[in-house]
């Protein structure tokens, strides 16, 4: 098993504030990290799991977070490797 980080983009452009700042905070509490400034790009990372197991807790996070505020369209795409995330 290895530590995988995560690089997550997300499109809420379909969600109002109210929506969004209930999405957001959702990723907060899940553990995911505000990429710097940029509103929509988040980070996380985990310890001694499977790939496929973290592919299915970005998914289960996200969507998580699609529920709580109400979305039905949330495109998203993510990076997932070894590497840490930077950012500049």
């Amino acid at each position: 098993m290895a530590a995988y980080k995560a690089l997550l983009t997300l499109d809420l452009s379909a969600a109002n504030p109210a929506q969004k700042s209930v999405f957001l905070e959702s990723l907060k509490m899940d553990t995911w990290q505000k990429l710097g400034i940029m509103e929509s790009t988040w980070r996380c990372s985990w310890s001694e799991v499977e790939y496929d197991e973290a592919v299915e807790a970005i998914k289960a996070d996200v969507n998580k977070a699609a529920l709580a505020a109400g979305l039905q369209r949330y495109p998203y795409a993510f990076q997932l490797g070894t590497n840490p995330v930077k950012s500049f």
